[in-house]
């Protein structure tokens, strides 16, 4: 082999070599670096840096250019700048890779209008998107890849009402999701309506004392999963009870327990649910008669719950268990909270107020006609909060804009659609929870965060943009892969 004079490397690699670069011979194979000097004050004379790799050189191709300096090197030339598109590939990823389940079974149960139910689930939680929007955020995301079907806000419109009239196969894909042996908790919320065709949209009493026209919505929700799991429509003048019986027979679930709020307890409605045969857990007001605040003060049995002691006193009240719970940290807390008021509202809070409501401070008080253990009771009481903050996902996130629909088939459809959203906002919840992260994340922190992870099309070709290092930091925390 023929040898420049004065160097170990052959003339053909040689031949490359050129001002500002290095020539380097690693393990038989031959790579040519950029190369630059600069002056060292310690040395009192110049050295070399070495820079990043400019491709490697073989004797039967010559040069060849490194793939990462390829893109890096201006392409004026060769960019064919009218075929440059944008597209949001981190959520749609995130779908495909952490929702697999949700993906099958809506293309079991809709193997015709699944897409449409991925698009519209995907555009109300990433976007909060009327149908009318839809189309433009599906034609920003890597979901248009493939697709074959036409979009815009007619066909959307269509697809929401056909979807709306399939209850039976909405009832199966919601029944897949139910496990044996799952304890589950129901509650209902009412969403208010503008719509005058309805005849979902009645006036009904709420918590609120507010009597506009509104439509009920019954969820149970799986406690073992953490996620809501079966949901049915009620007009707004339905009682809770009625619904329940009617919500748990369509669902096929023989065993719940109905967890209420403080205003729900009276005598009628224990009645009604005893009689309907309904398990159910419902906490009393502080002031109710059916509380004995001396056994709660003296009680002498506990538990340990969230690193912190319960005690607990139980007695019988018209046949009922009543478990009444004390939670001594939450006391001092409470007294505080009211003596700061005495200070700040003295208008409405004074000495006489605190002494009067001393005894209540710290408790909790329920009854049941469960066969629970007081800390079964009070840990399934305290998973109620999880309820709660699906419905505020439910109501300020998914459903905004419900209250204007005027078609039956679209309300159905359109709460179909919600219920998958919803089931991705609780994969996400899950997620944050199980690494610890609520307090520094919320839901939508991170979906916005992959929403902003894009790819770039440049010559045909899909390439990742890169991504901040917040994102990748969030990323990592939460084990995500985004593919």
């Amino acid at each position: 082999m023929t040898k420049a004079s004065k160097s170990p490397h052959p003339a053909w690699a040689l031949k490359h070599k050129t001002k500002g670069t290095e020539l380097r011979n690693i393990k038989g194979r031959y790579y040519l670096y950029s190369v630059t000097s600069k002056y060292d004050p310690a040395l009192k004379r110049s050295r070399k840096v070495t820079g990043k790799i400019l491709g490697t050189i073989t004797e039967q191709e010559g040069f060849i250019e490194s793939e990462k300096r390829q893109l890096q090197r201006p392409q004026r030339a060769v960019v064919d700048v009218d075929t440059i598109c944008v597209r949001e590939r981190g959520f749609t990823g995130f779908i495909g890779g952490y929702s697999i389940e949700i993906i099958e079974q809506l293309k079991l149960f809709f193997p015709d209008d699944w897409k449409w139910i991925v698009y519209m689930a995907y555009c109300r939680l990433v976007h909060h998107s009327p149908i009318k929007n839809m189309p433009f955020h599906i034609a920003k995301s890597m979901l248009v890849d493939g697709n074959t079907l036409t979009l815009n806000d007619k066909t959307f419109s269509n697809a929401l009402r056909r979807i709306g009239t399939q209850r039976s196969q909405a009832t199966d894909y919601l029944k897949s999701f139910i496990k044996p042996d799952d304890h589950v908790m129901v509650d209902m919320t009412n969403i208010f309506s503008a719509s005058g065709k309805m005849h979902y949209a009645k006036e009904g009493y709420n918590s609120d004392m507010v009597f506009d026209k509104q439509f009920n919505l019954m969820y149970i929700y799986s406690a073992k999963l953490q996620q809501p799991m079966f949901y049915r429509l009620y007009a707004g003048n339905i009682r809770e009870v009625t619904a329940f019986k009617m919500c748990l027979k369509e669902s096929g679930i023989s065993e719940a327990v109905v967890i209420a709020d403080k205003g729900f307890h009276s005598h009628a409605n224990v009645e009604l649910l005893v009689s309907g045969g309904i398990k159910f857990i419902i906490p009393l007001k502080r002031d109710s008669a059916l509380i004995h605040y001396d056994q709660i003060q003296n009680a002498t049995q506990r538990f340990k719950y969230n690193d912190r002691y319960i005690w607990y006193a139980t007695w019988e009240e018209n046949g009922m268990q009543v478990v009444g719970f004390r939670d001594d940290k939450l006391k001092v807390q409470e007294e505080k909270d009211y003596l700061d008021r005495t200070i700040t509202k003295p208008e409405s809070y004074d000495e006489a107020g605190f002494h009067k409501r001393r005894h209540a401070f710290g408790t909790i008080t329920t009854v049941t006609n469960t066969s629970f253990t007081a800390e079964q009771l009070y840990t399934t009481y305290k998973s109620r909060n999880t309820v709660e903050v699906m419905f505020d996902g439910l109501k300020n996130i998914l459903v905004a804009d419900s209250s204007y629909m005027q078609n039956e088939d679209a309300l159905q459809g359109w709460m179909f659609v919600n219920h998958v959203a919803l089931q991705w906002y609780y994969i996400i919840y899950k997620m944050l929870h199980q690494a610890k992260q609520l307090s520094r994340y919320s839901v939508s922190d991170l979906i916005r965060q992959l929403y902003e992870i894009k790819t770039v099309r440049i010559n045909g070709q899909w390439l990742p943009e890169p991504q901040i290092k917040a994102t990748l930091n969030m990323l990592e925390k939460l084990n995500i892969s985004i593919t």
